[in-house]
């Protein structure tokens, strides 16, 4: 497999990233805050406008060929005086037919490149069920931080998150 390409995204790419994170929202509704039904009401226009957010709010993606097959994101939620210090890793995924072949290490590590000139921390949550993204987080240097119980609802169950976090401040 050729070494994929990895960029961020614009709003030229609305299509092919809408198109892959309603697959992801589909397929592992445990794995995001969002819901399918709430992306899918969502216009092309305001997907093209999520993806033109600036460094605080942008997504990263992989791309095999033309074919978008990964993406991760990074935002700045609080930007007030006191909490801007900290962004979120969020909507990390990669289409299962490209797994296992390092897209998810790349994207990941993109955001965290990005991150790192932009935050002091960066926090994601993770479920806890998920333990092939919690040894690629703890790999790249997240530790554990906390657990937010019940932190999703999911088709009437209920998904624990593990809070974690890569401090830039305590790197080096």
């Amino acid at each position: 497999m050729d070494a994929p390409l990895i960029r961020l995204l614009g709003p030229a790419d609305a299509a092919a990233y809408r198109l892959l994170r309603l697959q992801a929202l589909r397929d592992h509704p445990e794995a995001f805050g969002a819901s399918h039904e709430d992306e899918a009401a969502r216009s092309l226009e305001m997907t093209a406008k999520r993806l033109d957010g600036g460094p605080l709010n942008c997504v990263f993606g992989a791309f095999a060929g033309d074919d978008l097959v990964g993406t991760a994101g990074f935002i700045v939620p609080d930007r007030s005086a006191k909490s801007r210090h900290k962004g979120l890793l969020v909507g990390v995924h990669v289409a299962p037919a490209r797994r296992g072949h390092g897209l998810g290490r790349a994207l990941v590590t993109a955001v965290i490149d990005h991150a790192r000139a932009h935050v002091v921390l960066l926090q994601a949550g993770v479920g806890v069920s998920n333990a092939p993204a919690l040894r690629l987080y703890e790999s790249l240097g997240f530790r554990h931080y906390g657990l937010e119980e019940k932190a999703l609802r999911v088709d009437g169950a209920f998904v624990d998150e593990a809070l974690i976090v890569l401090d830039f401040a305590a790197e080096g």
